[in-house]
């Protein structure tokens, strides 16, 4: 019994640490992932879209809807978003749809979550070696804490290992938001 407390308790030291300890991408991963940026960027931008909605003074008007439909409606339908066509988008919402007042909305949202990211990865570090260790067979199991969790952190995976064929939007809770802020934007 001793010896299963120590295994145990080794067990735990040793997922912990490989749960805290930063992950090295290779090379063909790093690739991978300059590849699929502007479909990650567009990804962000369509996610904080509806965060400007809480304000009158950013949330988009009628005319700014009607152009925006059709690129949602789009990205909600396509089997995959490439990158090129995740650039075009991205520069479309952003130079011909987006306000000066709504870019820079947008950009103050964008800061704001991933400085509550980082103070969380630091809570995590600082908050012991086996914050956020899930063990398998335990109610919850699974190795959780990670990064990137649930779905986002599968789409994610699922990006860098089949650029071109990945759309964010199809599944998941990107998936729901999306259809949800069309729903909002299809009402003005």
């Amino acid at each position: 019994m001793k010896h299963a407390i120590v295994v145990t308790a080794l067990t735990l030291s040793t997922l912990a640490t490989a749960q805290t300890a930063p992950r090295q991408m290779t090379p063909e991963m790093q690739a991978r992932m300059r590849q699929m940026q502007p479909v990650i960027d567009l990804a962000q931008t369509v996610r904080l879209l509806p965060e400007l909605e809480k304000t009158p003074a950013t949330a988009m008007s009628r005319a700014q809807a009607q152009k925006l439909l059709p690129i949602l409606q789009a990205l909600q339908k396509a089997t995959a978003v490439q990158p090129n066509d995740a650039k075009k988008y991205l520069t479309q919402i952003e130079d011909s749809i987006m306000t000066e007042k709504q870019l820079t909305a947008m950009d103050s949202i964008q800061l704001k979550a991933e400085q509550e990211r980082a103070a969380r990865r630091a809570q995590a570090q600082a908050g012991g070696s086996a914050a956020g260790v899930r063990i398998p067979g335990v109610p919850g199991g699974g190795f959780g804490g990670g990064r990137l969790g649930g779905a986002q952190g599968a789409n994610a995976q699922g990006a860098a290992a089949r650029p071109g064929q990945f759309n964010p939007f199809k599944q998941g809770r990107q998936a729901d938001a999306l259809k949800a802020y069309i729903a909002v934007l299809q009402k003005k």
